[in-house]
């Protein structure tokens, strides 16, 4: 009996090993209890690099079945994390990987983690990359959400080059789209209004895409009654 206790142990052991040779975290290999007979995916690495100014983070995932998105996200000295942009799962059940470019990098340290929502709205988070910039923050600015926390209505601000019709989404943080509509933008700041009437308290990001899908802001924020 001894014995088998003593191989458990060593057989445990070997394997946290394994893990931290192959530069997994606990996070990164964590996953949720199978649902419906679905195999939870694993996350096999996550890491990147700066090139040219530009973040070039990648990712590789295996038995990927029930993977709705990954939300990139990103915070810098001063803390607090903001959603940057959604790649789709595209539920490979070899080996997938996954690329992005963040081409606004903040001045200075760029902490970027990954979450992944399943489609059954199982969360997980990845390790935190860091990737460092000396270049000065990029001028043109990013989505701006207000007031937040929220109750009734609200307001983004964003820069357009141009004239542009775009697309306004809200998600909750299982990945659900709760509210679609489209929005003019003219040239130069926008100021812009959306109802949030019908949604439940809790947390949401808002997503605006223009129609070709080449301009993307995602911000997050918490509406209240």
């Amino acid at each position: 009996m001894k014995s088998i206790t003593a191989t458990t142990q060593l057989f445990r052991l070997a394997f946290a090993a394994a893990l931290l040779f192959a530069g997994l975290t606990p996070v990164a290999a964590q996953t949720a209890s199978a649902k419906n007979g679905v195999t939870p995916a694993l996350m096999l690495s996550f890491d990147g690099q700066v090139n040219d100014n530009a973040a070039l983070l990648n990712w590789v995932m295996e038995n990927e079945t029930n993977c709705k998105w990954f939300v990139i996200e990103r915070s810098g000295d001063m803390g607090g994390y903001d959603s940057i942009s959604v790649v789709d799962g595209l539920n490979n059940n070899n080996m997938t990987t996954y690329n992005f470019a963040d081409g606004h990098m903040l001045s200075g340290n760029n902490y970027y983690r990954l979450r992944q929502v399943d489609r059954d709205g199982i969360t997980r988070y990845s390790k935190v990359v860091n990737l460092y910039s000396s270049a000065v923050e990029n001028a043109t600015p990013k989505m701006a959400v207000y007031p937040n926390p929220a109750i009734s209505t609200l307001n983004y601000s964003v820069n357009s080059a141009a004239p542009q019709q775009v697309v306004v989404q809200v998600y909750n943080l299982a990945g659900v789209v709760c509210y679609t509509t489209q929005q003019q933008l003219f040239a130069g700041v926008n100021q812009q209004t959306i109802a949030l009437n019908g949604l439940k308290n809790g947390n949401y990001f808002l997503k605006v895409t223009n129609r070709e899908g080449s301009t993307q802001f995602v911000q997050p924020f918490v509406k209240m009654m």
